[in-house]
Protein backbone atom coordinates (compact mmCIF):
# COMPACT_ATOMS: atom_id res chain seq x y z
CA UNK A 1 0.00 0.00 0.00
CA UNK A 2 2.43 2.70 -1.17
CA UNK A 3 -0.20 5.43 -0.73
CA UNK A 4 -0.25 4.89 3.06
CA UNK A 5 2.59 6.93 4.62
CA UNK A 6 4.14 4.09 6.64
CA UNK A 7 7.80 3.15 6.53
CA UNK A 8 8.92 -0.43 5.96
CA UNK A 9 9.80 -0.60 9.65
CA UNK A 10 6.30 0.61 10.61
CA UNK A 11 4.71 -2.11 8.51
CA UNK A 12 7.01 -4.82 9.90
CA UNK A 13 6.18 -3.82 13.48
CA UNK A 14 2.42 -3.82 12.82
CA UNK A 15 2.51 -7.20 11.09
CA UNK A 16 4.59 -8.65 13.90
CA UNK A 17 2.13 -7.32 16.48
CA UNK A 18 -0.81 -8.81 14.53
CA UNK A 19 1.02 -12.11 14.22
CA UNK A 20 1.36 -12.48 10.44
CA UNK A 21 4.40 -12.52 8.23
CA UNK A 22 3.28 -10.35 5.31
CA UNK A 23 0.50 -8.15 3.93
CA UNK A 24 -0.46 -10.99 1.58
CA UNK A 25 -0.91 -13.31 4.54
CA UNK A 26 -2.99 -10.65 6.30
CA UNK A 27 -5.48 -10.62 3.45
CA UNK A 28 -5.39 -14.36 2.76
CA UNK A 29 -9.02 -14.71 3.89
CA UNK A 30 -10.16 -12.50 1.01
CA UNK A 31 -10.77 -14.63 -2.13
CA UNK A 32 -8.13 -14.07 -4.80
CA UNK A 33 -10.75 -13.08 -7.35
CA UNK A 34 -11.71 -10.12 -5.20
CA UNK A 35 -8.18 -8.85 -4.70
CA UNK A 36 -6.60 -6.37 -7.09
CA UNK A 37 -3.84 -8.20 -8.94
CA UNK A 38 -2.84 -5.40 -11.29
CA UNK A 39 -0.36 -2.80 -10.11
CA UNK A 40 -2.16 0.50 -9.68
CA UNK A 41 -0.92 3.28 -11.95
CA UNK A 42 -0.35 5.76 -9.14
CA UNK A 43 2.13 8.52 -10.02
CA UNK A 44 5.16 9.14 -7.86
CA UNK A 45 5.43 11.77 -5.14
CA UNK A 46 5.37 15.48 -6.00
CA UNK A 47 7.01 18.42 -4.34
CA UNK A 48 4.78 21.08 -2.80
CA UNK A 49 5.23 23.43 -5.76
CA UNK A 50 4.54 20.63 -8.25
CA UNK A 51 1.45 19.53 -6.35
CA UNK A 52 0.02 23.07 -6.22
CA UNK A 53 0.62 23.49 -9.95
CA UNK A 54 -1.00 20.13 -10.67
CA UNK A 55 -4.09 20.89 -8.58
CA UNK A 56 -4.49 24.32 -10.18
CA UNK A 57 -4.34 22.70 -13.61
CA UNK A 58 -7.07 20.26 -12.63
CA UNK A 59 -9.20 23.06 -11.16
CA UNK A 60 -8.89 25.11 -14.34
CA UNK A 61 -10.67 22.33 -16.24
CA UNK A 62 -13.89 23.08 -14.35
CA UNK A 63 -16.35 25.84 -15.19
CA UNK A 64 -18.17 27.50 -12.33
CA UNK A 65 -20.92 30.09 -12.06
CA UNK A 66 -18.16 32.71 -12.05
CA UNK A 67 -17.19 31.60 -15.57
CA UNK A 68 -20.65 31.27 -17.13
CA UNK A 69 -24.14 32.71 -16.78
CA UNK A 70 -26.06 30.01 -14.94
CA UNK A 71 -29.84 29.64 -14.74
CA UNK A 72 -29.64 26.30 -12.95
CA UNK A 73 -31.79 25.82 -9.86
CA UNK A 74 -34.11 23.07 -8.72
CA UNK A 75 -33.03 23.34 -5.10
CA UNK A 76 -29.48 24.74 -5.23
CA UNK A 77 -29.19 28.42 -6.12
CA UNK A 78 -26.39 30.79 -7.07
CA UNK A 79 -26.77 33.63 -4.57
CA UNK A 80 -24.23 36.24 -3.50
CA UNK A 81 -22.47 35.15 -0.31
CA UNK A 82 -21.18 38.16 1.66
CA UNK A 83 -17.48 38.01 2.54
CA UNK A 84 -18.21 38.26 6.26
CA UNK A 85 -20.15 34.97 6.11
CA UNK A 86 -17.09 33.18 4.75
CA UNK A 87 -14.88 34.97 7.28
CA UNK A 88 -16.91 33.89 10.31
CA UNK A 89 -17.27 30.33 9.01
CA UNK A 90 -13.50 30.20 8.54
CA UNK A 91 -12.67 31.20 12.11
CA UNK A 92 -10.74 28.29 13.70
CA UNK A 93 -13.01 28.05 16.74
CA UNK A 94 -15.92 27.28 14.39
CA UNK A 95 -14.16 25.74 11.41
CA UNK A 96 -12.45 23.03 13.44
CA UNK A 97 -15.39 22.34 15.77
CA UNK A 98 -17.54 19.27 15.33
CA UNK A 99 -20.37 17.73 17.29
CA UNK A 100 -20.49 19.25 20.81
CA UNK A 101 -20.34 15.98 22.74
CA UNK A 102 -19.16 17.87 25.83
CA UNK A 103 -21.94 20.30 25.19
CA UNK A 104 -21.65 22.87 27.96
CA UNK A 105 -17.95 23.34 27.19
CA UNK A 106 -18.86 24.45 23.65
CA UNK A 107 -20.75 27.65 24.40
CA UNK A 108 -19.87 29.36 21.12
CA UNK A 109 -21.05 26.41 19.04
CA UNK A 110 -24.18 26.01 21.12
CA UNK A 111 -25.05 29.68 20.79
CA UNK A 112 -24.63 29.63 16.99
CA UNK A 113 -26.98 26.63 16.77
CA UNK A 114 -29.44 28.32 19.13
CA UNK A 115 -29.47 31.46 16.99
CA UNK A 116 -29.98 29.36 13.85
CA UNK A 117 -32.93 27.55 15.44
CA UNK A 118 -34.45 30.86 16.56
CA UNK A 119 -34.21 32.30 13.06
CA UNK A 120 -35.84 29.20 11.53
CA UNK A 121 -38.71 29.55 14.02
CA UNK A 122 -39.17 33.18 12.99
CA UNK A 123 -39.20 32.24 9.30
CA UNK A 124 -41.62 29.34 9.60
CA UNK A 125 -43.79 30.70 12.40
CA UNK A 126 -43.60 27.36 14.22
CA UNK A 127 -42.74 26.93 17.88
CA UNK A 128 -39.57 24.84 17.84
CA UNK A 129 -36.72 24.13 15.40
CA UNK A 130 -33.85 21.67 15.57
CA UNK A 131 -30.37 21.36 14.08
CA UNK A 132 -28.20 18.71 12.39
CA UNK A 133 -30.42 17.92 9.41
CA UNK A 134 -28.27 16.78 6.50
CA UNK A 135 -30.16 18.49 3.66
CA UNK A 136 -33.66 19.44 2.61
CA UNK A 137 -34.52 16.04 1.14
CA UNK A 138 -33.46 13.98 4.17
CA UNK A 139 -35.16 16.53 6.46
CA UNK A 140 -38.39 15.85 4.55
CA UNK A 141 -37.89 12.10 4.97
CA UNK A 142 -37.24 12.54 8.70
CA UNK A 143 -40.44 14.61 8.95
CA UNK A 144 -42.37 11.76 7.34
CA UNK A 145 -40.93 9.29 9.85
CA UNK A 146 -41.85 11.70 12.62
CA UNK A 147 -45.45 11.95 11.36
CA UNK A 148 -45.73 8.17 11.06
CA UNK A 149 -44.65 7.81 14.70
CA UNK A 150 -47.09 10.50 15.86
CA UNK A 151 -50.15 9.15 14.05
CA UNK A 152 -49.25 5.43 14.19
CA UNK A 153 -50.44 5.04 10.62
CA UNK A 154 -48.61 3.38 7.74
CA UNK A 155 -49.29 5.49 4.66
CA UNK A 156 -47.83 8.74 3.40
CA UNK A 157 -48.97 11.01 0.58
CA UNK A 158 -46.33 12.84 -1.44
CA UNK A 159 -47.11 15.54 -3.98
CA UNK A 160 -45.84 14.57 -7.43
CA UNK A 161 -44.76 18.18 -7.92
CA UNK A 162 -42.21 17.90 -5.12
CA UNK A 163 -38.58 17.80 -6.24
CA UNK A 164 -37.39 14.51 -7.77
CA UNK A 165 -34.50 14.19 -5.32
CA UNK A 166 -36.82 14.88 -2.39
CA UNK A 167 -39.23 12.16 -3.49
CA UNK A 168 -36.39 9.74 -4.16
CA UNK A 169 -34.85 10.24 -0.71
CA UNK A 170 -38.21 9.75 1.01
CA UNK A 171 -38.71 6.52 -0.96
CA UNK A 172 -35.21 5.33 -0.04
CA UNK A 173 -35.79 5.99 3.66
CA UNK A 174 -38.95 3.87 3.61
CA UNK A 175 -37.85 1.20 1.13
CA UNK A 176 -37.34 -1.54 3.70
CA UNK A 177 -40.56 -0.81 5.57
CA UNK A 178 -44.17 -1.73 4.90
CA UNK A 179 -45.16 1.94 4.61
CA UNK A 180 -47.33 2.72 1.59
CA UNK A 181 -46.25 5.76 -0.45
CA UNK A 182 -48.88 7.38 -2.65
CA UNK A 183 -47.75 9.99 -5.16
CA UNK A 184 -50.47 12.56 -5.76
CA UNK A 185 -51.18 13.65 -9.35
CA UNK A 186 -50.80 17.20 -10.60
CA UNK A 187 -52.88 19.46 -12.74
CA UNK A 188 -51.47 22.59 -14.38
CA UNK A 189 -48.21 22.06 -12.50
CA UNK A 190 -49.66 21.91 -8.96
CA UNK A 191 -51.20 19.20 -6.79
CA UNK A 192 -54.66 18.17 -7.96
CA UNK A 193 -56.77 18.97 -4.90
CA UNK A 194 -59.75 17.06 -6.25
CA UNK A 195 -57.70 13.84 -6.30
CA UNK A 196 -56.56 14.06 -2.68
CA UNK A 197 -59.77 12.85 -1.00
CA UNK A 198 -59.45 9.37 -2.47
CA UNK A 199 -56.15 8.81 -0.63
CA UNK A 200 -56.59 10.50 2.75
CA UNK A 201 -58.01 7.53 4.64
CA UNK A 202 -55.32 5.89 6.73
CA UNK A 203 -52.67 8.44 5.74
CA UNK A 204 -50.24 9.79 8.33
CA UNK A 205 -48.87 12.72 6.40
CA UNK A 206 -49.19 14.75 3.24
CA UNK A 207 -45.83 16.08 2.06
CA UNK A 208 -46.03 19.07 -0.28
CA UNK A 209 -43.30 21.35 -1.61
CA UNK A 210 -44.28 25.03 -1.66
CA UNK A 211 -43.17 26.58 -3.99
CA UNK A 212 -42.88 23.29 -5.83
CA UNK A 213 -40.20 21.94 -8.17
CA UNK A 214 -41.66 23.93 -11.07
CA UNK A 215 -41.53 27.13 -9.01
CA UNK A 216 -45.32 27.25 -8.70
CA UNK A 217 -47.29 28.04 -5.55
CA UNK A 218 -49.26 25.06 -4.29
CA UNK A 219 -52.91 25.30 -3.03
CA UNK A 220 -51.68 24.83 0.53
CA UNK A 221 -54.77 26.34 2.19
CA UNK A 222 -57.08 23.83 0.51
CA UNK A 223 -54.72 20.94 1.20
CA UNK A 224 -54.45 21.97 4.84
CA UNK A 225 -58.23 21.91 5.30
CA UNK A 226 -58.45 18.42 3.82
CA UNK A 227 -55.62 17.19 6.03
CA UNK A 228 -57.17 18.65 9.18
CA UNK A 229 -60.53 17.01 8.47
CA UNK A 230 -58.87 13.61 8.01
CA UNK A 231 -56.40 13.82 10.91
CA UNK A 232 -53.46 13.87 8.49
CA UNK A 233 -50.37 15.92 9.34
CA UNK A 234 -49.34 18.44 6.70
CA UNK A 235 -45.58 18.66 6.12
CA UNK A 236 -44.45 21.61 4.01
CA UNK A 237 -41.07 21.64 2.30
CA UNK A 238 -40.34 25.33 1.76
CA UNK A 239 -37.76 27.56 0.14
CA UNK A 240 -36.61 29.75 3.05
CA UNK A 241 -36.21 32.82 0.85
CA UNK A 242 -39.83 32.53 -0.29
CA UNK A 243 -40.93 33.02 3.32
CA UNK A 244 -39.97 36.69 3.03
CA UNK A 245 -42.90 37.23 0.63
CA UNK A 246 -45.21 34.24 1.26
CA UNK A 247 -47.08 33.46 4.46
CA UNK A 248 -45.26 31.08 6.81
CA UNK A 249 -46.21 27.39 7.11
CA UNK A 250 -47.78 28.01 10.51
CA UNK A 251 -50.41 30.23 8.87
CA UNK A 252 -51.73 27.45 6.66
CA UNK A 253 -51.72 24.75 9.30
CA UNK A 254 -48.48 22.87 8.60
CA UNK A 255 -47.56 20.63 11.52
CA UNK A 256 -43.95 20.39 10.37
CA UNK A 257 -41.92 22.58 8.01
CA UNK A 258 -38.67 21.49 6.40
CA UNK A 259 -36.46 22.83 3.68
CA UNK A 260 -33.06 23.27 2.08
CA UNK A 261 -30.99 26.10 3.55
CA UNK A 262 -28.23 26.25 0.91
CA UNK A 263 -29.50 29.61 -0.33
CA UNK A 264 -28.78 31.10 3.10
CA UNK A 265 -25.08 31.84 2.77
CA UNK A 266 -23.70 28.72 1.10
CA UNK A 267 -22.05 28.71 -2.33
CA UNK A 268 -22.94 26.48 -5.25
CA UNK A 269 -20.43 23.65 -5.08
CA UNK A 270 -20.75 20.20 -6.58
CA UNK A 271 -24.23 19.94 -5.11
CA UNK A 272 -23.29 21.35 -1.72
CA UNK A 273 -22.63 22.10 1.05
CA UNK A 274 -26.30 21.64 1.86
CA UNK A 275 -28.22 22.34 5.04
CA UNK A 276 -31.54 20.86 6.05
CA UNK A 277 -33.80 22.58 8.54
CA UNK A 278 -36.88 21.45 10.41
CA UNK A 279 -39.45 23.26 12.54
CA UNK A 280 -42.62 21.95 14.13
CA UNK A 281 -45.47 22.69 16.48
CA UNK A 282 -44.20 22.63 20.07
CA UNK A 283 -46.39 19.66 20.98
CA UNK A 284 -44.23 17.48 18.71
CA UNK A 285 -40.98 18.55 20.39
CA UNK A 286 -40.06 15.12 21.74
CA UNK A 287 -40.66 13.48 18.38
CA UNK A 288 -38.09 15.61 16.57
CA UNK A 289 -34.77 14.13 15.41
CA UNK A 290 -31.41 15.85 15.62
CA UNK A 291 -30.50 18.32 18.37
CA UNK A 292 -32.29 21.15 20.11
CA UNK A 293 -30.29 23.79 21.93
CA UNK A 294 -31.84 25.88 24.68
CA UNK A 295 -30.88 29.04 26.58
CA UNK A 296 -30.77 29.22 30.37
CA UNK A 297 -28.99 30.94 33.24
CA UNK A 298 -26.41 29.40 35.55
CA UNK A 299 -26.28 29.62 39.35
CA UNK A 300 -24.54 32.99 39.05
CA UNK A 301 -27.25 34.42 36.81
CA UNK A 302 -25.16 34.32 33.63
CA UNK A 303 -26.77 33.41 30.33
CA UNK A 304 -25.71 30.05 28.97
CA UNK A 305 -26.63 27.49 26.31
CA UNK A 306 -27.33 23.81 26.83
CA UNK A 307 -28.13 20.71 24.82
CA UNK A 308 -31.83 20.51 25.67
CA UNK A 309 -32.74 17.49 23.59
CA UNK A 310 -30.75 14.95 21.60
CA UNK A 311 -32.78 11.96 20.50
CA UNK A 312 -30.17 9.82 18.78
CA UNK A 313 -29.70 6.27 20.06
CA UNK A 314 -26.00 6.94 20.68
CA UNK A 315 -27.01 9.09 23.63
CA UNK A 316 -30.22 7.51 24.92
CA UNK A 317 -31.86 4.09 25.03
CA UNK A 318 -32.26 2.76 21.51
CA UNK A 319 -35.98 2.13 21.96
CA UNK A 320 -36.44 5.81 22.80
CA UNK A 321 -34.46 7.17 19.85
CA UNK A 322 -36.26 8.97 17.02
CA UNK A 323 -33.58 8.80 14.32
CA UNK A 324 -29.98 8.02 13.44
CA UNK A 325 -29.09 11.61 12.52
CA UNK A 326 -25.47 11.92 13.59
CA UNK A 327 -23.47 14.44 11.54
CA UNK A 328 -23.62 17.97 12.90
CA UNK A 329 -24.29 20.60 10.20
CA UNK A 330 -23.30 23.32 12.65
CA UNK A 331 -20.80 25.10 10.39
CA UNK A 332 -23.26 25.52 7.52
CA UNK A 333 -25.99 26.47 10.01
CA UNK A 334 -23.63 29.10 11.39
CA UNK A 335 -23.24 30.55 7.89
CA UNK A 336 -27.01 30.66 7.49
CA UNK A 337 -27.43 32.44 10.82
CA UNK A 338 -24.76 35.01 9.96
CA UNK A 339 -26.26 35.57 6.50
CA UNK A 340 -29.78 36.09 7.87
CA UNK A 341 -28.50 38.37 10.63
CA UNK A 342 -26.61 40.51 8.12
CA UNK A 343 -29.65 40.92 5.88
CA UNK A 344 -32.13 41.55 8.66
CA UNK A 345 -35.86 41.49 8.11
CA UNK A 346 -35.91 44.31 5.54
CA UNK A 347 -32.84 43.09 3.64
CA UNK A 348 -34.17 39.55 3.48
CA UNK A 349 -37.45 40.78 2.05
CA UNK A 350 -35.64 43.01 -0.44
CA UNK A 351 -33.61 40.02 -1.62
CA UNK A 352 -36.78 37.95 -2.12
CA UNK A 353 -38.45 40.80 -4.02
CA UNK A 354 -35.42 41.17 -6.30
CA UNK A 355 -35.44 37.46 -7.06
CA UNK A 356 -39.19 37.50 -7.73
CA UNK A 357 -39.15 40.56 -10.00
CA UNK A 358 -36.16 39.33 -12.00
CA UNK A 359 -37.73 35.89 -12.43
CA UNK A 360 -40.92 37.45 -13.77
CA UNK A 361 -38.96 39.71 -16.11
CA UNK A 362 -37.13 36.62 -17.39
CA UNK A 363 -40.41 34.76 -17.93
CA UNK A 364 -41.74 37.62 -20.06
CA UNK A 365 -38.49 38.03 -22.01
CA UNK A 366 -38.10 34.33 -22.80
CA UNK A 367 -41.73 33.69 -23.68
CA UNK A 368 -41.51 36.55 -26.20
CA UNK A 369 -39.06 34.46 -28.25
CA UNK A 370 -40.67 32.54 -31.12
CA UNK A 371 -40.72 28.85 -30.26
CA UNK A 372 -40.68 29.45 -26.48
CA UNK A 373 -43.78 29.27 -24.28
CA UNK A 374 -44.45 29.28 -20.55
CA UNK A 375 -45.65 25.79 -19.69
CA UNK A 376 -47.71 26.82 -16.67
CA UNK A 377 -49.79 29.93 -16.03
CA UNK A 378 -49.93 29.90 -12.22
CA UNK A 379 -48.06 32.25 -9.88
CA UNK A 380 -44.43 31.35 -9.28
CA UNK A 381 -41.56 32.48 -7.09
CA UNK A 382 -37.99 32.19 -8.34
CA UNK A 383 -38.17 29.67 -11.19
CA UNK A 384 -40.47 28.67 -14.00
CA UNK A 385 -40.77 26.12 -16.81
CA UNK A 386 -40.56 26.97 -20.51
CA UNK A 387 -41.50 24.71 -23.42
CA UNK A 388 -39.24 24.82 -26.46
CA UNK A 389 -39.91 23.89 -30.06
CA UNK A 390 -36.66 21.88 -30.04
CA UNK A 391 -35.26 19.37 -27.52
CA UNK A 392 -34.00 20.96 -24.30
CA UNK A 393 -30.85 18.85 -24.45
CA UNK A 394 -29.86 20.48 -27.75
CA UNK A 395 -30.46 23.96 -26.35
CA UNK A 396 -28.32 23.21 -23.32
CA UNK A 397 -25.46 21.88 -25.43
CA UNK A 398 -25.41 24.80 -27.85
CA UNK A 399 -25.78 27.54 -25.27
CA UNK A 400 -23.22 25.84 -23.06
CA UNK A 401 -20.64 26.43 -25.78
CA UNK A 402 -21.16 30.19 -25.48
CA UNK A 403 -21.07 30.29 -21.67
CA UNK A 404 -24.78 30.07 -20.82
CA UNK A 405 -26.34 27.31 -18.73
CA UNK A 406 -30.02 27.84 -19.57
CA UNK A 407 -31.62 25.62 -16.93
CA UNK A 408 -32.47 22.05 -15.97
CA UNK A 409 -33.89 19.60 -18.50
CA UNK A 410 -37.25 18.55 -17.05
CA UNK A 411 -37.24 15.49 -19.31
CA UNK A 412 -34.62 13.94 -17.03
CA UNK A 413 -37.31 13.65 -14.36
CA UNK A 414 -40.73 13.80 -16.03
CA UNK A 415 -42.07 11.92 -19.05
CA UNK A 416 -43.28 14.13 -21.86
CA UNK A 417 -41.15 17.10 -20.84
CA UNK A 418 -38.15 16.47 -23.10
CA UNK A 419 -38.57 19.95 -24.61
CA UNK A 420 -38.97 21.69 -21.25
CA UNK A 421 -36.45 23.70 -19.24
CA UNK A 422 -36.67 24.75 -15.60
CA UNK A 423 -35.17 28.25 -15.51
CA UNK A 424 -34.05 29.72 -12.18
CA UNK A 425 -33.20 33.37 -11.47
CA UNK A 426 -31.43 34.97 -8.48
CA UNK A 427 -30.34 38.48 -7.56
CA UNK A 428 -27.01 37.85 -9.31
CA UNK A 429 -28.65 37.90 -12.73
CA UNK A 430 -28.63 41.23 -14.53
CA UNK A 431 -30.97 42.40 -17.24
CA UNK A 432 -28.12 41.78 -19.69
CA UNK A 433 -27.79 38.16 -18.48
CA UNK A 434 -31.48 37.51 -19.02
CA UNK A 435 -31.52 39.24 -22.41
CA UNK A 436 -28.48 37.17 -23.44
CA UNK A 437 -30.40 34.00 -22.61
CA UNK A 438 -33.35 35.21 -24.70
CA UNK A 439 -31.04 36.01 -27.62
CA UNK A 440 -29.32 32.65 -27.26
CA UNK A 441 -32.63 30.79 -27.32
CA UNK A 442 -33.69 32.72 -30.40
CA UNK A 443 -30.43 31.87 -32.17
CA UNK A 444 -30.79 28.15 -31.46
CA UNK A 445 -34.51 27.83 -32.15
CA UNK A 446 -35.07 30.16 -35.09
CA UNK A 447 -34.62 28.77 -38.65
CA UNK A 448 -31.69 31.11 -39.20
CA UNK A 449 -30.02 30.16 -35.92
CA UNK A 450 -27.20 27.68 -35.36
CA UNK A 451 -27.99 24.00 -35.79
Amino acid sequence: MPYVPNTDRDREEMLREIGVGSVEELFAAVPKGLRESVELDVPGPLSEAELVRHMKRLASMNRTTDDVVSFLGGGVYDHTVPAVVRYVMGMPQFYTAYTPYQAEASQGTLQSIYEFQSLICRLTGLGVANASMYDGASAAAEACLMALAITRRNKILVAGTAGPSLRAVVATYLEASDIEIVELPETCGVTDVSAVDAHLEGAAVLLVQHPNFFGLLEPVDELSVKCADAGVLLVASVDPLSLAVLKPPSDYGAAIAVGEGQSLGSPVGYGGPLLGFMAADKKYLRRMPGRIIGATTDTMGRRGFVMTLQTREQHIRRAKATSNICTNEGLVALGAAVHLSLLGKNGFRELALQVTSKAHYAALALSAVAGVDLRFEGPFFREFVIDLSVPARRVKEELGRVGIWPGISCGCYYDGMENSLLVSVTERHTREDIDSLASGLEAVISPGGSS
